[in-house]
C-alpha cells in the first residue's frame, strides 16, 4: 500500500509539473506569435508594405510623403526628421525604420525611452525589397501570406524582364544634371528592363554630372525622369527619352513590378 500510495504521488507530481512546464511554454509560444497592435513607421516604404500586407489598421503613425491612406494617421515628422516627443506620446509596440535613414533620425531618444524599435537594411533591388517584406510579414505574423504575395510578384517581374539590349545614361535631374548611378534602385529596374546603366563608376547613388561628361558618352539614349528641357547640344546628338519619376516608386515588390510595367511600355511600346 505504501509503495502504491508514493507511485500515485509520484505520477501526480509528473502530472502537475508536466502542466506547469507546458503552460510556461504556451505563454512563451504566444508571447513570441504575439501580434503588434501599435506600429509607427519611420519610412513610407514600410507604412507601404505594411499597407500591401493588409495591415494598415495597425499603424498608429507615419511619417510625410507616406503612400495614400484609407484614413487619418498621425504624422510624426519627416523622414529625416521625426518628432521623438510625438512617437512616445502614441505608445507604440513596436517602431520599423530604415537603416539607410537612421543616421538623420536621432532615434537615441526613443532607445532610452525603451520603446522597441527594428531597422531593416536599406532596398536596393528587387530581392532586398522581398527580404524586407518578409521581414515585416514575419513581425505582423503573416509570413504564408506574404510568401504566397511574393509568388505572384515574382512571376509579373519574371514575365517582364529583358535581356540587355541597349545602353542609356539615366537622369534624375537635368537642372542641375543629377545622374542615377548602378548603386540605385532605379538602376536596377532598368537593368530588368533591358538597359545597361553606363554609369557604373560611381560610390554614389545620386552624383552631380557636368555637360561636357554628357557628351562624352557613347550611349545610345539619355533618360530623363522628368520633363526637363536639356540643353540643344544634348539634344541634337543623343536620343533623349522623357519618362516622369513619378511613374517610378520603390515602396513594395508590387511597386516594383508596376514600375518595370511602366518602363518596358515606355520603351518598347507594349
Amino acid at each position: 500500500m505504501h509503495t502504491r500510495n508514493n507511485t500515485v504521488i509520484a505520477i501526480t507530481c509528473f502530472v502537475i509539473i508536466w502542466a506547469i512546464a507546458h503552460s510556461m511554454h504556451s505563454q512563451a509560444a504566444n508571447k513570441s506569435l504575439q501580434q503588434y497592435t501599435r506600429i509607427v513607421s519611420l519610412s513610407p516604404s514600410i507604412t507601404a508594405m505594411i499597407q500591401d500586407l493588409g495591415c494598415e489598421h495597425l499603424l498608429v503613425g507615419v511619417t510625410q510623403y507616406h503612400p495614400p491612406l484609407s484614413r487619418a494617421i498621425p504624422i510624426v515628422g519627416t523622414i529625416t526628421n521625426p518628432n521623438s516627443e510625438a512617437i512616445i506620446a502614441l505608445q507604440p509596440d513596436i517602431i520599423l525604420h530604415s537603416k539607410e535613414d537612421s543616421p538623420t533620425q536621432k532615434i537615441d531618444m526613443l532607445h532610452h525611452a525603451g520603446l522597441r524599435l527594428y531597422a531593416l537594411p536599406s532596398a536596393d533591388s528587387f530581392e532586398t525589397i522581398c527580404s524586407n517584406y518578409r521581414t515585416i510579414a514575419g513581425i505582423l505574423n503573416i509570413k504564408d501570406y506574404a510568401i504566397h504575395k511574393l509568388s505572384e510578384y515574382k512571376k509579373k517581374r519574371h514575365a517582364l524582364i529583358h535581356t540587355i539590349n541597349r545602353s542609356a545614361l539615366i537622369l534624375l535631374s537635368a537642372n542641375p544634371f543629377i545622374a542615377v548611378s548602378r548603386h540605385s534602385y532605379i538602376s536596377n529596374i532598368f537593368a530588368d528592363a533591358g538597359i545597361d546603366n553606363t554609369l557604373y563608376y560611381s560610390k554614389t547613388r545620386y552624383p552631380i554630372v557636368q555637360l561636357e561628361y554628357l557628351l562624352a558618352q557613347k550611349v545610345g539614349m539619355i533618360i530623363v525622369l522628368n520633363n526637363d528641357t536639356l540643353p540643344d547640344t544634348i539634344e541634337k546628338t543623343k536620343n533623349i527619352v522623357h519618362m516622369p519619376y513619378d511613374e517610378l516608386y520603390l515602396y513594395t515588390p508590387r511597386h516594383y513590378c508596376d514600375s518595370l510595367q511602366h518602363v518596358v511600355t515606355v520603351l518598347y511600346g507594349k
